[in-house]
């Protein structure tokens, strides 16, 4: 029996915390970019100029995946133009480029590529069509832009994975969201009529304890949202979720590792029901 239970509290600081930054790789499309807030981001105009005339094809990837964060009409035509680059890894950086940019207007060019020659490209390409179909189709509004912060696992469960499961989980729930487009990679955007707040999370437990002749697994999660650019916290929202296993099931290593994942996406989903009021709070709408 998996039970689940919104745990939520919506606190709000005078005081600015500020977040520490940290490098973050991005591995997309088969390429791995480095982006450090140490160095200034390009603006729309060199980005363009490094899309169309870059002389390696990585450049060109990096311009696009920059354009795509840029959040303006601007970059729309450049993307779109770069759907017929001669490097696949280029053409594929435009499509998501364009899905992130949630441009109506790049919908008739991204069908025209729809047959691409390369599977990679075509499976951006088909995914920003969705995307920007979705969009239109339902008319909703994207209210509040997500910026995925730093996601950690304090619950004494020594393993990295949890905390990617954590990241990957909470990015999906988010975008789900109405009105919420999570942005892709560092999250970087120019400022924007679209507000922004930032997500951090925290798996503050995740044990197994006995009832009975019955073991209980249980996870905890709380996510911080913060004001952007300043940083501040603006509210905390919190979810938890346990599962029930029998010795038998217990004794199952397999078993085991598929109830933590179980209970783990459950207290997600928990705390993220409860997420869509604070995140209008946090961006102040």
């Amino acid at each position: 029996m998996l039970e689940a239970t919104n745990e939520a509290d919506d606190q709000y600081s005078v005081e600015s915390t500020l977040m520490p930054w940290s490098r973050r790789s991005l591995l997309s499309l088969a390429i791995l970019l480095t982006a450090s807030s140490a160095f200034a981001t390009p603006g729309v105009d060199e980005l363009v100029v490094q899309l169309k005339g870059g002389n390696d094809f990585r450049v060109r990837v990096s311009a696009a995946l920059q354009l795509g964060k840029s959040l303006t009409g601007d970059a729309v035509a450049p993307l779109a133009a770069a759907l017929d680059d001669p490097h696949a890894s280029v053409r594929a950086a435009a499509a998501a480029a364009l899905k992130n940019l949630g441009d109506q207007d790049a919908l008739e060019v991204l069908k025209a590529h729809r047959a691409d020659k390369s599977e990679a490209v075509r499976a951006q390409v088909a995914s920003a069509i969705a995307s920007l179909d979705e969009e239109r189709t339902t008319g909703q509004k994207t209210k509040v832009l997500v910026k995925i912060g730093i996601m950690k696992n304090e619950s004494g469960v020594k393993s990295k994975k949890f905390e990617s499961e954590l990241a990957d989980s909470s990015r999906r729930k988010l975008s789900q969201l109405p009105g919420v487009r999570v942005l892709a990679g560092d999250g970087t955007a120019k400022p924007g009529k679209v507000p922004m707040v930032m997500v951090t999370g925290n798996i503050s437990e995740l044990k197994a304890s006995r009832e009975g002749r019955s073991i209980v697994y249980s996870a905890s999660v709380e996510y911080v949202l913060h004001t952007m650019p300043e940083q501040s916290i603006a509210a905390k929202v919190s979810g938890r979720a346990s599962a029930t296993a029998s010795e038998q099931e217990a004794g199952d290593a397999s078993k085991v590792a598929e109830l933590r994942r179980s209970v783990l996406e459950a207290a997600i989903a928990s705390a993220l029901r409860r997420a869509p009021p604070a995140l209008l709070a946090a961006a102040r709408l």
